[in-house]
């Protein structure tokens, strides 16, 4: 088995969003996103030197995206 140049993701979220991460051996990732109001862009993804670098930048991308779970969250 070779090892591989690139492993991405693709997540999926509330109201139809989408998160497509692909991480390169060089230490960056292409990341995009859509959401389901008809939003779409793309987000920084240079200077990934680590493992624990790309979970950071995953986490804060995800939040971006899907919204952060961890905030207060209104009464129904």
């Amino acid at each position: 088995m070779v090892e591989p140049d690139a492993v991405g993701v693709l997540l999926s979220g509330p109201a139809d969003a989408l998160l497509s991460v692909v991480l390169f051996r060089g230490g960056w990732a292409d990341a995009d996103f859509t959401t389901g109001a008809g939003g779409a862009g793309a987000l920084p993804g240079a200077g990934i030197g680590s493992a624990a670098a790309f979970g950071r930048r995953l986490d804060a991308w995800v939040a971006l995206v899907f919204g952060d779970p961890r905030a207060p969250q209104p009464a129904s």
